[in-house]
């Protein structure tokens, strides 16, 4: 008769040991396998190992580009490409009505399609840069043509990497949202090097000074109309200064160095400014003093001096 186990202290888990009827190897008892499940219970699971995200650059016409998040971009979009397309093109005329007539002999439907192989275009020539250079020039030719100006680009890569993270929601990350923004300002550069007499934001040669002496230095806006009260000539800025608004300032700008070597630039009604406007302007402060042109601000607003501090142009447009 096997004799009955006591412990001093409740259960003792080693006395199945000291069992001689058992034989060596067999299991502990029910009660040492509770008390083993509680004690693997107080056990800390080890850390996964952290997962690290593949990053794969290429260098694509002087740019590098993440291949790897490139690719999954384009793999999330390629079946909703419809829906994008259409995003970003009632965005953009929401936002910037303006450039509406610059899609005026083509349709809506034709708009996409473009859009649509531009971008399976630049996705399938990553690795061929003689076939994407080439395309890409013959665009920017096209686009000059269709009056888009190199401070477009920018705005419509923002708002179309907008449309895919709107289309897409969360599979679309920051990472492949700084991967597309890459290349799409690396067709930009390669479609604006392409523009005939390079229009570099404003690049004011003899040839277009004199082909603009006859342009009105006027307003569109009627709220924008009132001119400061000076012997200098004026160059008036909107209350909304944005792409829309940039064949116009730059035609503004064009007219009035035709023949002064002083311009005042009002800007105390800007109530919002974007990028292709400082670029045009950071190029006429550049013009100044290449040909002894004098620019004084009269009263810019607070937008436009936080706009030019926050993009590092208050310096250049000398605004200190």
């Amino acid at each position: 008769m096997a004799r009955d186990k006591k412990t001093m202290i409740g259960f003792d888990p080693l006395a199945w040991l000291d069992n001689e009827n058992e034989e060596q190897g067999d299991a502990p008892g029910k009660e040492a396998q509770v008390v083993a499940k509680e004690a693997d219970k107080n056990i800390e699971p080890k850390p996964k190992a952290a997962v690290k995200k593949k990053v794969k650059m290429i260098d694509v016409l002087g740019t590098q580009l993440d291949e790897v998040a490139l690719l999954k971009g384009y793999e999330l979009s390629v079946s909703r490409l419809d829906e994008v397309m259409e995003t970003f093109y009632t965005d953009l005329f929401e936002q910037y009505p303006d450039v509406k007539p610059l899609f005026s002999n083509i349709s809506d439907g034709e708009q996409g399609l473009k859009l649509k192989a531009a971008v399976t275009l630049l996705i399938e020539n990553i690795h061929n840069a003689d076939a994407l250079q080439t395309a890409l020039h013959d665009l920017g030719e096209r686009h000059q043509a269709y009056e888009a100006l190199p401070e477009h680009y920018p705005v419509v890569a923002e708002l179309l990497v907008a449309s895919f993270k709107k289309i897409l929601g969360r599979p679309w990350t920051k990472a492949v949202s700084a991967a597309w923004l890459a290349l799409l300002g690396m067709a930009a550069k390669e479609m604006c090097a392409a523009y005939v007499e390079k229009v570099d934001s404003v690049d004011v040669s003899e040839k277009e000074i004199a082909q603009t002496e006859e342009l009105p230095t006027k307003t569109n806006d009627a709220e924008d109309n009132a001119m400061v009260e000076t012997d200098q000539p004026v160059l008036q800025l909107h209350s909304i200064q944005d792409i829309g608004k940039s064949q116009a300032l730059r035609n503004d700008m064009l007219a009035l160095i035709n023949d002064n070597d002083e311009i005042n630039i009002e800007a105390s009604t800007v109530e919002r400014i974007d990028g292709s406007a400082l670029q045009l302007l950071c190029a006429l402060f550049q013009y100044s003093k290449d040909h002894n042109l004098n620019i004084h601000w009269v009263n810019p607003s607070d937008v436009v001096i936080e706009s030019a501090t926050t993009l590092g142009l208050k310096t250049i447009l000398e605004l200190n």
